[in-house]
């Protein structure tokens, strides 16, 4: 095109452009209607649908993309692509972490540190021997149980029942059972444990439990126990381990004692004897156990336990802070600062039956049968402060002869919670005069004479405080309480009492903690320490104590026969108060008996009310059983245990190895 066709058509565009602005505004453009504008959607749909049939722009198409989009919009795109990714990254992590599970495998050890040395790993013999009852534990199979809450469970028993009369009862045995050396267990091998241990040729410390009870075999899987009386508890008695009788039997009773098979013995448990290692002195430094694969129920995660022994706690502590043991079998309170490796270890705090209380004896102390004396002692502890200052928290507080974890024990019992304010007011109004003496006031009590004290009554006073603390190697400043007879001539009382304990750094802390409490109410105190290996035959058995801190195992039935019936009262009777109480004598014989437990919860109630009311003694704590295990072992879950070797009961449930999988669940 020319130059001078170029001017004459851009004449003609600007004209027409002028023509249209002038009489566009005149010109009604139609709307189209709704119908026509649909059809003309369709239409353009269907351009489109034909240029490309796929709602999806495939990978040609998206190459395009940025030639169409503007610089705003790429930003746009760009951003969100990054928030996707962002987003399916979290969902995805999350999604693992909430589906992934950690499931035990078989495989791993565990190793423990025991203070002592195993000498009867038999059930005949290991009554009150904690080493021997932990290795029995693992090795023998009972016929029962207790559970990770320390209710009794079935173990050798399929089932049972009891009779009519509450006086018999017919137990089945699992089918399924082996001892170690592949023999069946079968109900002669009961038959045979439960005679051993009533034979009083073999000499067994359990005998007394079962005098009066029979056995007898109905069939290959059943026994029937039969008793002289009902006996309420009697199934918490059976879980003794079972021996194999093919291998017992032709041993001698009066030798039993000293078969091979206490040391490597043959069971029917989750573990078996292994080896064992001694040193160049005899005494057994290590002992290994490995799983059982024969195992009348599921094989344990743990493949291998080996124990081993320490002369005192300070060794065995050492082996737990120098990696050489993965727990201890007990960590007494006053160690637990010793334990170097805290942050690796998980420390299990497990309930156990046991009380420690304040028994009076009111021969040895005639103050001690006044009840508001005994009123104002309890009033004037203040337990919270006792636990948590000598035994740092590691107990809970009782009220009673039955704990709290009991399914007898009462919550209404009468309860002396710390009052001082009252405990004072209960001494003041028996009489008992509170004198405070400072510091200087002692000093100078020692040089008071005859005729100083004849012309000032309190000088006379604090003259026959000095002579009586003399005579008593007491402290004279302090608070006193002191009673002044009316009659002339009759000598002033002091309201002083000795405090017995066993010798230990915690018992002699609460110890401490009790003197400061009741010196603060007046009540001088006197604190005698015995050894351990002398508090049965110089204190217990003689009643050698006026006010004596004693812990007693109760056991996981309510039953407190022997700790408070007055046939267990006196020389070599567990009943420490020797109290004595024709009622109370009743309710805990007809509780032993009756199978009933509304009934049992009922009378065992009333025996609660009676005590607490009477105050023989102060009941303080029950102190926790404290259980030290490396946290690379999982799956314990004891909380209540009847007695230590309880804490393997679970013992099949902890694992050290693991595998990874995800966990789906559907959702419907």
């Amino acid at each position: 095109m020319n130059p001078h066709q170029q001017k004459i058509l851009g004449f003609f565009k600007v004209t027409k452009q002028k023509l249209v602005s002038i009489f566009g505004r005149f010109i009604k453009v139609k709307k189209p209607s709704y119908y026509e504008q649909k059809r003309l959607a369709q239409m353009d749909h269907q351009l489109v649908y034909s240029l490309s049939p796929k709602k999806i722009p495939n990978s040609n198409q998206l190459k395009h993309l940025r030639k169409i989009l503007g610089p705003r919009e790429k930003m746009w795109l760009r951003t969100a692509v990054l928030v996707l990714i962002a987003s399916l990254l979290f969902l995805g992590i999350k999604f693992y972490r909430e589906h992934l599970e950690l499931s035990p495998i078989k495989g791993g050890s565990y190793s423990e540190g025991l203070v002592g040395y195993p000498k009867y790993i038999n059930p005949l013999y290991n009554y009150n021997r904690d080493v021997d009852s932990d290795l029995s534990a693992l090795i023998f199979s009972g016929l029962f149980k207790h559970d990770d809450a320390g209710k009794l469970s079935p173990d050798l028993a399929e089932k049972w029942e009891m009779g009519a009369d509450a006086k018999s009862y017919t137990i089945t045995l699992r089918d399924n059972v082996k001892f170690h050396n592949g023999d069946k267990l079968i109900a002669d091998d009961v038959v045979f444990t439960f005679e051993a241990i009533k034979n009083p040729d073999y000499n067994s410390p359990w005998r007394q439990m079962f005098l009066g009870a029979e056995i007898e075999k109905v069939d290959d899987r059943t026994v029937k126990f039969t008793l002289g009386e009902s006996y309420a508890p009697f199934l918490e008695l059976l879980t003794f381990g079972i021996l194999p009788q093919n291998l017992w039997s032709p041993i001698n009773p009066e030798t039993a004692d000293l078969a091979d098979l206490n040391l490597k013995p043959i069971g029917s448990g989750l573990y078996k004897f292994k080896s064992l290692v001694k040193n160049k002195s005899g005494e057994i430094k290590e002992y290994n156990l490995e799983a059982n694969s024969d195992y009348f129920q599921r094989e344990p995660y743990i493949s291998k336990i080996t124990f081993k022994f320490y002369p005192n706690t300070q060794e065995a502590v050492s082996a737990l802070n120098n990696n050489s043991v993965d727990g201890l079998s007990y960590l007494p309170h006053e160690n637990s600062a010793d334990v170097l490796t805290k942050n690796s270890m998980n420390f299990y705090k497990l309930k156990m039956p046991r009380l420690t209380a304040l028994f009076f004896n009111k021969k040895a102390n005639l103050y001690l049968s006044d009840q508001n004396i005994k009123t104002a002692l309890a009033l004037s502890l203040d337990k919270s402060k006792i636990i948590n200052e000598a035994l740092s928290g590691d107990a809970q507080i009782i009220a009673g002869p039955i704990l709290p974890d009991s399914f007898a024990y009462s919550p209404d019992l009468k309860k002396y919670d710390y009052n001082l304010g009252a405990a004072e007011k209960l001494l003041d109004d028996s009489g008992w005069q509170k004198v405070a003496i400072s510091a200087e006031e002692a000093s100078r009590a020692v040089s008071i004479t005859a005729e100083e004290a004849a012309k000032d009554g309190n000088l006379a006073l604090h003259r026959d405080i000095a002579a009586y603390a003399s005579s008593s190697r007491l402290e004279i400043a302090g608070n006193w309480r002191v009673k002044t007879s009316k009659t002339k001539g009759v000598a002033r009382q002091y309201l002083f009492v000795s405090l017995t304990v066993v010798d230990s750094v915690d018992n002699l802390k609460v110890a401490d903690e009790i003197k400061k409490l009741w010196e603060a109410l007046g009540v001088k105190i006197d604190i005698k320490s015995i050894p351990t290996n002398r508090v049965e035959s110089d204190v217990v058995k003689p009643r050698n104590f006026e006010i004596l801190l004693f812990s007693q195992v109760l056991g996981s039935d309510p039953d407190a026969y022997s700790f408070w019936h007055s046939s267990q009262a006196g020389e070599g009777g567990s009943n420490l108060a020797d109290y004595r109480n024709k009622d109370v004598d009743a309710l805990l014989e007809s509780a032993r008996l009756t199978a009933d437990q509304s009934q049992r919860i009922a009378k065992y109630k009333k025996f609660q009310e009676i005590v607490t009311k009477e105050l023989p003694a102060i009941f303080l704590y029950s102190a926790y059983y404290n259980y030290p295990q490396n946290k690379q072992i999982k799956g314990f879950n004891k909380q209540i245990i009847t007695d230590p070797a309880d804490r393997f009961s679970g013992v099949a449930d902890w694992y050290e190895k693991t595998k990874k999988k995800l966990k789906w669940q559907l959702l419907i």
